[in-house]
């Protein structure tokens, strides 16, 4: 059912005017076609990514595609992202295993987009749970100081050990969890402790609060590898509402 109501929103948005970026030629997974942030990665981590995301590839046939973009041509992120990774041929026409990130960094803090798209074959192993830890734990941190290669790095690590198998999407989610009920544990036990404080010296008239910011994720890598050559070229694989995105 979810597959059937978001391919007619998606025929409902080719309807407009609305259009994807043509895929690029010589086709490339690390697409940067940001003309307000043409630097979003400088070149030495484009060129990492580049080379990690065709050595990926190559290993296992899936395909990650990154693409940074100003708009979203009138329509949303998941449609475009979708979208995106249809008419591109993102992943294996046989197999439909693609992934697109697609990252929209305009805007004021709050209005940036991100959308992780997955396609039909790897729906399984990555599925949109994933993509939301992915996005929380492993980018938005990062991305909100500017940390755009250590973002982008531990995002495809995540993906990649999914897609072939190295993580259990099932211990991820619990782990999720776990994090979640530590983190809720920990601002009560610090409330508290603030409350019995305040107690002890015998304050009073007002309240005390105490808030913080939980960051996951991994550290950086340089997503470097001893192989080389350029991107063979994507396969023609599909896309059906795979995914999760969100502002940032």
């Amino acid at each position: 059912m979810k597959r059937i109501i978001f391919s007619l929103l998606v025929f409902i948005s080719c309807l407009g005017v609305a259009q994807v970026a043509p895929r690029p030629s010589p086709q490339k997974l690390y697409n940067n076609l940001s003309a307000e942030f043409p630097n979003f990665l400088n070149a030495s981590e484009a060129e990492a990514i580049e080379q990690k995301l065709v050595n990926f590839s190559r290993e296992t046939s899936n395909q990650i595609v990154v693409v940074i973009v100003d708009d979203f041509g009138g329509t949303d992120a998941a449609t475009y992202a979708t979208q995106l990774g249809t008419e591109w041929g993102v992943g294996k026409k046989e197999t439909n295993n693609g992934i697109v990130i697609l990252i929209k960094p305009t805007e004021s803090d709050g209005g940036r987009d991100l959308f992780i798209a997955i396609g039909y074959g790897l729906e399984g192993a990555i599925p949109d749970l994933a993509t939301k830890r992915i996005r929380e734990d492993e980018m938005y941190p990062y991305l909100k100081r500017g940390e755009n290669y250590t973002a982008i790095n531990n995002a495809t690590d995540k993906l990649m050990a999914l897609a072939k198998g190295e993580i259990d999407v099932k211990d991820y989610s619990k782990q999720r969890s776990a994090d979640s009920w530590f983190k809720t544990i920990m601002i009560i036990l610090v409330i508290i402790g603030f409350v019995w404080i305040m107690s002890g010296k015998g304050g009073g008239g007002g309240t005390t609060y105490s808030s913080g910011r939980y960051y996951g994720g991994g550290g950086f890598s340089s997503g470097r590898s001893s192989g080389g050559g350029g991107f063979g070229g994507f396969g023609g694989g599909s896309f059906g509402g795979g995914g999760s995105g969100g502002k940032w």
